[in-house]
């Protein structure tokens, strides 16, 4: 009996030492640049009861007629409604809430092992936080990891043969996956179909019509979403525009000669060094899952917390019992206290602080212009869009990726900042480290009519 409360004392600590240490990484805590057109589009669909389909909030998407697959639609209007609550802080609040439940669900899928090995497990957290901390966004990616760890959970719960009835969860988390953020939800049945092979490589019959079941309902549920079954074909549609992949740091490959590389790389070595080192009793299922999404890591580092993910359920089987002994109670204690001082006096100041991109005067100059024809910079898109400012382009690059995204990628990079005079533009917003800054500054077309610390507004002559 009294080890049955020590262990699940330890249990709980460790649980909650591995939440805490994940919550810290909301220290780098950023809007981004989607943040903003996402709650215009909540606060769209809200007041107009409908979701939109074409590329609303810029005049070239209207003028052009660009159709927009608004798959994020239910995250727009779930992130809308929290901010609405909770003023200022809704931001926050999504973003803590949904790293609770993410660090719950990657404690649950290697549990025994986390409190087995307790060394190793603050060293899997630390991991964690720094491969999540510049991921820690308020956009519908920390649903997804969720999501995504929960498909991992049923499916090593199918492979445990626990009760059928977790299968009936496939479907409740598909028609979520494609809603709040579809072009990721074809990773749900990606897992299932993973699942499949290894149990008929297995020739185990009846886990294979389990996992054909599953990889089934996650494909008919998934289409059941405002664009139907265009929602199987958008993913792939996607890693296609090599534009798109080039130009937007996410979507990049993993780039060893960056800071963020380097520790991912390490990270994929240590993966295959512990893997290696335990081969003979490494599964062929072990090694498909860690192929193919150490694959997708470095083909587009965005993929790397999914990565985490499916790690996090193999890795800590091959934990040993170190000879370093740890007190995780005191550690515990002070991530606590730390976490509480931060967030009081760094944190939410600085979430007050940061929401601001532009400054209010270039956006009273903007929406008093007469006959606008507005340049602006690829990154400054969704806060005009959230101060009702019509734009040439936002971070939606699939709405634009067939006709101004090439061009701005060249202009935003200085490569052919001449460009500009493709379009007419009689007023220009760009960020100072734009390419553009420069050939703007010292062309007699164009006047620097006004500067904040971050931004330029150029007026042409």
């Amino acid at each position: 009996m009294v080890c049955d409360d020590m262990k699940n004392k330890k249990n709980i600590i460790l649980f909650l030492a591995f939440t805490f240490i994940i919550m810290c990484s909301i220290f780098l805590f950023s809007y981004g640049n989607d943040f903003y057109w996402h709650l215009k589009t909540g606060e769209y669909i809200i007041n107009n009861n409908k979701i939109p389909y074409t590329g609303i909030f810029s005049y070239y998407a209207i003028s052009n007629n660009l159709t927009w697959i608004s798959h994020e639609w239910l995250f727009e209007v779930i992130i809308y409604l929290y901010q609405n609550l909770f003023s200022n802080y809704g931001a926050i609040i999504y973003i803590i809430f949904s790293l609770i439940i993410l660090s719950f669900l990657l404690w649950k899928l290697n549990q025994e092992n986390f409190i087995k090995y307790p060394f190793y497990t603050t060293i899997w957290a630390v991991v964690s936080m720094l491969i999540l901390a510049n991921k820690i966004l308020p956009r519908p990616h920390l649903i997804s990891y969720i999501l995504f760890a929960v498909t991992i959970l049923i499916a090593f719960q199918i492979q445990k043969g626990k009760s059928n009835k977790i299968i009936f969860l496939v479907p409740i988390i598909s028609i979520l996956w494609s809603n709040i953020h579809g072009g990721s939800s074809n990773l749900s049945y990606i897992i299932y179909g993973i699942f499949l092979l290894d149990s008929i490589r297995r020739k185990d019959k009846e886990l294979s019509k389990k996992y054909l079941t599953t990889l089934a309902l996650s494909l008919l549920f998934i289409m059941i979403n405002p664009h139907g079954i265009k929602m199987i074909f958008y993913p792939y549609q996607n890693m296609t525009y090599k534009v798109m992949l080039s130009c937007i740091d996410e979507w990049q490959r993993l780039n060893i000669f960056s800071i963020d590389g380097i520790f991912y790389l390490l990270f994929i070595i240590s993966i295959i060094y512990i893997l290696f080192k335990n081969r003979k009793q490494v599964s062929l299922l072990t090694i498909l899952l860690i192929s193919i999404f150490t694959l997708l890591a470095i083909k587009s580092t965005r993929f790397m917390p999914y990565l985490l993910i499916v790690s996090t359920s193999i890795i800590p089987n091959y934990f040993q019992i170190s000879k370093f002994k740890i007190d995780i109670i005191p550690i515990f204690i002070f991530v606590v206290l730390v976490f509480i001082i931060l967030t009081i006096t760094i944190v939410i100041p600085q979430a007050n602080n940061s929401f601001k991109r532009i400054s209010d005067d270039m956006i009273q100059y903007l929406k008093e212009k007469e006959n606008l024809v507005l340049y602006n910079s690829y990154n400054l898109g969704g806060y005009l869009i959230y101060k009702d400012i019509s734009v040439f382009i936002d971070s939606r690059a699939d709405i634009y990726i067939n006709c101004n995204f090439s061009d701005v990628c060249q202009i935003e990079k200085g490569y052919q900042p001449n460009l500009l005079e493709k379009y007419n533009f009689n007023t220009l917003i760009i960020e100072n480290k734009s390419g553009a800054y420069s050939y703007l500054k010292n062309n007699d077309n164009y006047e620097l009519y006004m500067q904040d610390k971050n931004n330029s507004l150029f007026i042409r002559k």
